[in-house]
């Protein structure tokens, strides 16, 4: 990982994309705008695909391009989480979509996480959002959050829901269980890191999650909801969270979530923080808080 200072402090691994772009001879491949083309849906192979003849150079590559995305890439989250579902039988076309995400970090290989800056806060802040039923086997949902410090992200995730959702708005608010408990985690850090101690702000685009989260009334349509997700109310009570609407163009956790078209994929990705280090750009907070979490394995 390389680390640069110059008023702001960036993190960057363009000689780990390089390494990987050399052994997969693709130096000179022309780029991709985004890791995955809109709308891709990751199908499970059946009798009539193409298996691999050696599965285990996929399974090498999306072990190798993981290791950004849990590191400094939060853009490419979605799409190896995505393909990492597909290990045990992998096709023709898993491979090729794989690569095609090597062919996006081939045309962003100078990306990177960039902390501080003019709008940079020292608030911890996230977006939460969910995909109902997406996944084509078990139809469970995917849950994607990213928690941002000093003007990029510190903390991010993209899963598989354990439970299925039986509406979206239940989706919605097991997404925000999982924001909660991560923010909560990070509410612990804030007195060491010497930040002060405030309840961490995430904002969700649904309303009917919203409305679960800050009404205790139980109908019939969200009786069934698990405990353990109520966890989101009792925070919310306490004061350790804030809990917010945003629209769903301006949500952040999309691009954890779903492949996106490229306009509002380069919207989610510069609010990420992950941005083109043109010259070498000190250690602020966020990019101290991503380095310890990186260090005691919490990606």
């Amino acid at each position: 990982m390389q680390c640069q200072r110059d008023g702001t402090v960036s993190l960057s691994q363009p000689g780990y994309i390089q390494k990987l772009l050399d052994r997969h001879s693709l130096q000179n491949a022309k780029p991709r705008t985004t890791p995955l083309p809109a709308g891709a849906r990751l199908l499970p192979a059946t009798d009539t695909d193409t298996l691999l003849d050696d599965p285990s150079s996929y399974r090498a590559l999306v072990g190798e391009l993981n290791y950004l995305a849990t590191s400094t890439r939060p853009d490419i989250a979605q799409a190896l989480s995505g393909l990492a579902r597909h290990m045990h039988r992998p096709t023709k076309v898993h491979m090729q979509l794989a690569l095609g995400v090597l062919r996006y970090l081939c045309g962003t290989r100078s990306f990177g996480l960039r902390f501080g800056g003019g709008s940079a806060t020292d608030d911890i802040y996230g977006y939460c959002d969910s995909n109902w039923a997406c996944d084509p086997q078990t139809r469970r949902s995917t849950t994607g959050y990213a928690f941002i410090l000093n003007g990029a992200a510190i903390s991010w995730s993209n899963q598989l829901q354990r439970t299925m959702a039986a509406s979206s708005v239940e989706a919605e608010y097991q997404a925000a269980s999982a924001a909660v408990r991560e923010a909560l985690w990070l509410r612990k850090l804030t007195p060491e890191l010497g930040l002060a101690l405030r309840p961490i702000a995430i904002s969700l685009d649904s309303q009917g999650a919203l409305s679960l989260a800050h009404n205790p009334i139980t109908s019939a349509r969200s009786k069934h909801i698990d405990v353990l997700h109520h966890l989101v109310r009792e925070r919310v009570r306490l004061g350790d969270v804030q809990l917010s609407y945003c629209s769903t163009e301006a949500m952040v956790a999309d691009v954890l979530t779903k492949p996106l078209g490229e306009i509002k994929f380069r919207r989610c990705r510069l609010a990420l923080g992950v941005v083109a280090l043109e010259r070498p750009s000190y250690i602020a907070r966020g990019a101290r808080v991503r380095i310890w979490i990186i260090e005691r394995g919490r990606t």
